[in-house]
């Protein structure tokens, strides 16, 4: 996705949770930014599920370290796992670890291991009681990818608030956050991402909104001419097979983006569209592999990008 204001503001930028970051504030100094910049190198040290030095590796591997800062995303991820019937799933990381989308000669999983990994693909068996996190399969890990780039924008985008800024853009890799409007008054424009193309499909305004999209396109590759994607279903341990490229999800609130954006491409276009027009706070819009556009009943007014 992308964005874009008429002022120049003041940007910070690096690369975090693997990811590209970028913090752009109208009418203040740099000195939020760098606090903003402070909280992803925080979370980095937190939440990733690759890094050793982390705190969520350390609870993966039964380390000793004391893990009650991870409760509070913990307890959101198995929220929309509850909400959502397991289609977006904390308990995943047996069989995510076992696909590598980075590889410069990927290839796949063993089909045994996989099966394997399924068996521990159990949210129930992640147990929070007051500051003690217990995972009570010995095999079963946690990966908070679905939901980790929502919970820290919205880090972000609260601590600015509470600053005073009253206009602001947060880009955590494609997860946007807008406080207000730009400073003249107007809505920030939000372009979709043209799924295997560059750049957007269509176009639409908003102000206080999140908007995250979930993509086959985002992390993948080919293997004896199938191709393979990163968003796995919970229920086989391989990637999403519909006919889905895309979905978009907007809400005023970060983490329920970032969660239903993955949970709905899961479900597929038919029941993930019911799912949202259920689910207060939410709005969707689905690109299925014909490049046709379906939206929930409140969708954002889009218009077409040249």
């Amino acid at each position: 996705m992308c964005a874009c204001a008429d002022q120049a503001p003041v940007v910070k930028s690096g690369m975090y949770f693997d990811t590209p970051v970028r913090i752009s504030v109208y009418g203040h100094d740099s000195i939020y930014l760098d606090d903003c910049i402070d909280i992803c190198k925080e979370a980095e040290l937190l939440y990733s599920a690759h890094n050793p030095d982390s705190l969520l590796y350390d609870l993966d591997h039964r380390g000793s370290r004391d893990h009650s800062p991870l409760i509070p995303l913990i307890n959101e991820a198995l929220y929309y796992s509850d909400l959502t019937k397991g289609a977006a799933d904390p308990a995943i990381g047996a069989a995510a670890f076992l696909w590598d989308f980075k590889s410069d000669a990927p290839t796949l999983p063993d089909d045994g291991a996989l099966k394997e990994a399924l068996k521990h693909i159990d949210p129930d068996t992640i147990i929070i009681n007051g500051d003690d996190i217990t995972i009570t399969d010995p095999d079963t890990q946690i990966d908070l990818g679905f939901i980790a780039k929502g919970y820290i924008s919205a880090l972000i985008r609260d601590h600015l608030t509470e600053k005073g800024v009253s206009s602001a853009l947060i880009n955590l890799g494609g997860n946007i956050v807008v406080i207000g409007t730009k400073p003249d008054g107007r809505e920030y424009k939000i372009g979709i991402q043209y799924p295997f193309g560059n750049g957007s499909i269509v176009e639409f305004n908003i102000r206080d909104k999140a908007v995250v999209t979930s993509g086959i396109y985002e992390r993948r590759f080919n293997y004896e001419n199938h191709f393979y994607h990163h968003i796995l279903d919970p229920k086989t341990a391989y990637p999403v097979d519909n006919d889905l490229l895309s979905v978009t999800i907007v809400s005023s609130d970060p983490v329920k983006a970032d969660a239903l954006s993955t949970a709905c491409m899961v479900m597929g276009r038919e029941k993930g569209l019911e799912f949202i027009e259920n689910t207060g706070d939410a709005e969707a819009l689905f690109i299925d592999e014909h490049y046709d556009i379906y939206t929930s009943s409140d969708f954002p007014v889009y218009e077409f990008s040249d």
